[in-house]
């Protein structure tokens, strides 16, 4: 082969790069998690990304940041919503921030168990799109946490038990109002520095699922565990809508079927991570308190439920009324 003819080819090989496709690099998309691997959370977002793989043939690749990683709840959020960062499931101490009226979605005490928050997920999910897309955020999903109990260095018999306990709540107003409606003293401090907030006694007591509860060790400061089990919450699977609409239409479908079939297998993670979480606790010489009077607990926080929707506005008070009309 003479050297115009090599020349020749390396011309053309050149030209055709010139004129592919731009879409046929491999799209990275970036999400940020505050929850461990061990976490049903966490490996739901690694099975998102296994399963965004292979739904787009490695077109699309979902880089996982793990453990805050890229800052906390309210820091992934904000970058999200800036643009710096593409995924995060968040919720109201993070992405909720943003969105005032899907505060209402978690309310203490407003659904009876994991189905019924899958039912719920369902029938507001055009009202929740709506209102992200209206600030340029994608949600694309749910995933699932709950329900959410004490580890406190006091047992948590009954209501009365709560009074003067200082409570670690997530930086959210909704978490704040829940400490002060049961008579404990908020204490709001940043996911990360829960263990040492419990370990300097900054507080003494922390809320959240057993399966957290386990995952973050913060039973090992307090000793004990009361099941309260005040609330169930979703996780929005966040995105930038920037970025979502960005993608072409295979992908963004791809997108959704993943973070849809992510939803089922966190759901069924749940029940069984928690069960196993009670376990590990209690065989770690951790007490495990059965709380009474769960009725009682709901009951103190009627008037702040339907005051903290009120507050909120009509659409939030819509909102509250579409998840009680779902059985």
């Amino acid at each position: 082969m003479t050297f115009r003819s090599i020349a020749a080819l390396v011309a053309g090989a050149l030209t055709l790069l010139a004129y592919a496709p731009a879409g046929s690099a491999q799209t990275v998309l970036k999400l940020g998690e505050i929850y461990a691997a061990t976490h049903s959370n966490g490996m739901a977002v690694q099975r998102f990304a296994e399963l965004v793989a292979k739904k787009t043939n490695d077109a699309v690749k979902v880089e996982v940041f793990l453990d805050s990683t890229l800052g906390s709840e309210r820091e992934i959020a904000e970058s999200l919503v800036a643009g710096t960062i593409d995924l995060a499931p968040s919720g109201l101490s993070g992405i909720g921030r943003f969105f005032p009226d899907a505060q209402v979605l978690e309310l203490p005490y407003l659904y009876r168990d994991l189905r019924h928050m899958e039912r719920v997920a369902k029938a507001v999910a055009p009202d929740v799109d709506a209102l992200f897309r209206a600030k340029g955020v994608k949600n694309i999903g749910y995933l699932f946490l709950g329900p959410r109990s004490l580890a406190s260095r006091k047992d948590i018999h009954k209501l009365e038990d709560m009074k003067g306990l200082r409570l670690r709540v997530p930086e959210s107003p909704l978490y704040v109002g829940l400490a002060r409606a049961l008579g404990a003293v908020p204490t709001p401090v940043a996911f990360p520095e829960v263990y040492s907030a419990l370990e300097t006694g900054v507080a003494n007591a922390a809320e959240g699922e057993p399966a957290t509860l386990w995952t973050t060790k913060w039973y090992e400061p307090t000793k004990s565990v009361s099941l309260t089990k005040h609330i169930w919450h979703y996780r929005f699977f966040a995105m930038n809508g920037k970025r979502f609409d960005s993608l072409p239409a295979d992908q963004q479908k791809a997108l959704l079927d993943a973070a849809a079939e992510t939803m089922e297998y966190q759901a069924g993670l749940q029940e069984e991570y928690n069960r196993k979480a009670l376990e590990d606790i209690k065989a770690a010489g951790v007490k495990i308190v059965e709380t009474q009077g769960l009725d009682a607990f709901a009951d103190a926080l009627v008037d702040f439920n339907t005051g903290f929707a009120r507050k909120l506005g009509p659409g939030a008070e819509a909102l509250l009324a579409k998840v009680r009309s779902v059985q």
